[in-house]
């Protein structure tokens, strides 16, 4: 159940003891029914404190029961007393009572409505100051809507003005006020955003959306995606890959999951939480760590594969599955559904369908069977997914996997896979030497020869007079530290752009860093874990990436051995969005009717696709008889601005002292 229509019923809000005082906090509402607590409510990085700590319970006679969900004890202060509660172990608290979510640490009070407001007066006078900052929930909401208010009679002037050719919106800052707009323009305008009818609903089968972002207004989530509204349906056997899973929050957040009768696990969690983990998972759920042959490596790939008596839904995203990258970051997801093969179909395959295997087959599941409609009794493995018929694709699948990849096997993998991808297509001569995006949440130890390297992937294809497109300007787009101060989340939003000074202080990369400006799809204060790649010029879009990879040598590789050897140490996954050439044909869909937009576009007809961000405006060469314009959401300003003199990149492992939205500052972690 969404906040907004749940009844609150106090507020657990930080407490400040002596001189010493504690960790800072922001505030926590707790509404009717269950509320968590956990590691994404911190303003730091602190593994001590679970994902799912505690859960809190309100009860009819105004106490709320204290459920320890983690590994670790917490303290209840209650009437002058205090009491260990181990795992597992429940208490009662009621107004005025102090939870310390670490014994000695992260101490936090439980106060009414009522005392919130009035700022109690059993606060000391040193807590009073603090108060205003920590407290008064009800003045940082109102001046978050605001902003956003103001993110969002901007947006309506950025998707207009952003097409015109030298526009210049260098001196927009996020939530500037635009009075100009009036009503009936606005209306308009509004019309113009809205690109989509529903989450599934595409003309063509180029599904990418962001994901909701939980409390910014409703514009900006008008085409935007929940989990449920991505695993739904009669689902027979799932397969979810991610490197972090929460299972108590997924089958909270996506209940029709304990209805699938066999769900496979990629996950890449250890130690704790893996045992955690395990503990936790419904009977029917098997788990499957893949092999990290190569030191420091992960299971980074997010995707869903959802199989449907109709067919699969396969699913590329990048988001953990926690709740709170599905609730408070700028993520985004793709997916589209294929029916089964026809039996005279069955040796018949496509690239999309031999990369999907050859991805599949490298995470070495233990083979299972399963009795599933349409197939019968069948092998769960990496061929079981040819039963598929996958010809409607319009997207590439480019996959990482972990290993010394030598001869035909380099191009089959990281950023060469997607060299040889790109260098098969013909791209519109507007594209020659255009420039280049790197926008992603997590940066590795790069050096300049490896910068170099992945750009000549990335600036591979041909000119449609067949000369090369030519080396891109690479940006790399990438939070200030006063994004992430002034972010929905305050600095608890650095905790999830996991990058050191030492890899991001490099006087190398200066030329690169660019502004995460969002304005348009009013995600400026809600911080990336999205990661895309593309190469662009104006508001045209040669081609897109949608990724879990970050900008590292483990996650694309890094040619050795005179470049006869692609070294990659992750799994990653990414969907590669081309323009094309296809026939329109309806749509498939394993949870609605089948059904296509014959009003726009003749069944049968040959078009063509174009890639082009939401604030394109259309051009005179465009023919609309046989071109399908088809608007990606790209989440981030294009052109990019450069970091001015005062910007200054975030890297978490910084201590910042400027206080954010919830008064905190960022304290130094080694």
């Amino acid at each position: 159940m969404a906040s907004s229509t749940r009844v609150r019923v106090g507020t657990l809000v930080p407490f400040v003891e002596g001189k010493s005082g504690s960790t800072p906090m922001p505030s926590i509402p707790i509404f009717e029914g269950s509320n968590v607590i956990g590691r994404s409510n911190l303003v730091v990085v602190d593994k001590r404190v679970s994902r799912k700590h505690l859960s809190l319970h309100p009860l009819a006679d105004g106490s709320v029961e204290v459920v320890v969900e983690g590994p670790n004890p917490i303290v209840v202060r209650s009437e002058g007393q205090a009491r260990k509660v181990c795992a597992q172990a429940r208490a009662k608290i009621i107004y005025d009572d102090v939870l310390e979510l670490i014994p000695g640490e992260y101490l936090m009070k439980y106060v009414s409505m009522s005392d919130e407001r009035k700022n109690s007066a059993s606060v000391d006078s040193n807590d009073l100051k603090k108060g205003k900052r920590h407290n008064e929930e009800d003045s940082i909401a109102a001046k978050r809507n605001r902003q956003v208010m103001e993110d969002e009679a901007l947006a309506r002037t950025l998707q207009e003005s952003f097409a015109e050719e030298g526009t210049s919106v260098h001196g927009m800052a996020c939530g500037q006020v635009l009075s100009s707009l009036d009503s009936a323009g606005s209306s308009e305008r509004n019309n113009k955003r809205t690109h989509s009818a529903g989450p599934l609903k595409d003309v063509l089968p180029l599904t990418f959306r962001l994901m909701r972002v939980q409390g910014l207004p409703s514009w900006t989530n008008t085409s935007a995606v929940t989990i449920q509204d991505v695993i739904q349906g009669d689902v027979r056997f799932a397969v979810l890959s991610n490197y972090m899973v929460d299972i108590d929050w997924l089958l909270t957040a996506c209940p029709s999951l304990r209805k699938v009768p066999h769900v496979l696990v990629l996950h890449g969690e250890d130690g704790a939480s893996l045992e955690h983990l395990k503990k936790s998972k419904p009977a029917n759920w098997i788990l499957h760590k893949p092999p990290l042959p190569i030191s420091f490596g992960t299971h980074h790939s997010k995707a869903m594969l959802l199989v449907y008596p109709q067919g699969i839904r396969v699913v590329v995203h990048t988001a953990n599955l926690i709740h709170v990258d599905w609730t408070n970051k700028s993520q985004g997801l793709w997916t589209q559904d294929f029916p089964w093969k026809d039996a005279n179909d069955m040796n018949t395959n496509i690239s999309f369908e031999n990369d999907l295997v050859d991805y599949l087959r490298a995470l070495k599941w233990p083979e299972f069977r399963l009795n599933l409609p349409v197939a019968g009794d069948v092998n769960i493995n990496a061929a079981f997914f040819r039963k598929f018929d996958y010809s409607s694709s319009t997207v590439r699948l480019i996959g990482s996997v972990p290993g010394y990849h030598v001869g035909p096997n380099m191009k089959k993998w990281g950023h060469l896979k997607l060299r040889s991808v790109l260098e098969e297509c013909v791209f519109e001569k507007q594209f020659y030497k255009s420039p280049l995006i790197y926008q992603f949440s997590s940066l590795g130890s790069l050096d300049e020869k490896w910068m170099s390297e992945f750009a000549c992937s990335l600036s591979a294809g041909k000119a449609e007079d067949g000369s090369p497109l030519g080396i891109g300007k690479p940006l790399i787009v990438w939070p200030t530290v006063e994004d992430v101060r002034c972010s929905i989340e305050g600095y608890a939003a650095g905790s999830c752009i996991p990058s050191p000074q030492k890899n991001v202080e490099k006087d190398f990369l200066r030329k690169y860093w660019s502004r995460w400006k969002a304005d348009h799809v009013g995600r400026c204060h809600a911080m990336p874990h999205i990661k895309t790649f593309t190469r662009y010029n104006g508001q045209n879009i040669a081609w897109f990436l949608l990724t879990s990879s970050n900008l590292s040598k483990a996650a694309w590789g890094a040619l050795q051995k005179n470049n006869t050897q692609l070294m990659i140490r992750s799994y990653e996954l990414g969907v590669l969005f081309l323009p094309k050439t296809l026939q329109c044909v309806p749509q498939f869909s394993c949870t609605e009717k089948n059904w296509s937009n014959q009003d726009k576009l003749a069944l049968g007809k040959n078009i063509k696709t174009k890639l082009v961000t939401l604030c394109w405006q259309g051009d005179e060469e465009t023919d609309a008889s046989t071109t399908e314009v088809v608007k990606l959401p790209v989440p981030y300003q294009l052109p990019p601005r450069l970091y001015g003199a005062e910007d200054v990149p975030w890297s978490w492992d910084r201590r910042y002292t400027k206080k954010d939205v919830y008064g905190s500052g960022w304290p130094r972690h080694g």
